[in-house]
């Protein structure tokens, strides 16, 4: 019985904590990024929180954002339904997209990964 009590406190204080990361990573800016300005290539992202690592490849050409591919996301149905917010990106060719709802952090997490890859061609363009 001792032992059920303490897995599922366990269970409990990680889920809370959980939430609070999502809750301070959905609270992060995300940068402006002049999609247009970018050379034509295939760059990649990634952004760091609590040990686990967000990653995305992003493919310009002729100024425009065509594709990201999510190489990295958690594995909960939770994260993969928040990759969405990558398609919004490229509908909108703009990282100034709404966050899925109920899904802020994940979403966040993603567009943050995404900035990086981006400002890499964003440096690129002005070497």
């Amino acid at each position: 019985m001792r032992i059920s009590i303490v897995i599922i406190t366990v269970a409990v204080c990680m889920t809370s904590c959980m939430r609070a990361e999502m809750r301070r990573i959905a609270a992060l800016p995300v940068g402006d990024v002049s999609i247009a300005s970018i050379p034509d290539g295939s760059y990649t992202g990634s952004y760091t929180s609590k040990g686990f690592t967000y990653s995305v490849r992003a493919k310009v050409s002729e100024g425009r954002l065509n594709k990201v591919q999510v190489l990295q996301n958690r594995k909960s149905s939770r994260a993969q339904r928040a990759e969405v917010v990558m398609r919004r990106v490229v509908d909108k060719q703009s990282l100034d997209v709404e966050l899925m709802e109920g899904l802020e952090g994940e979403s966040k997490a993603l567009l943050k990964a995404l900035e990086k890859a981006l400002s890499k061609g964003e440096s690129r363009a002005s070497e």
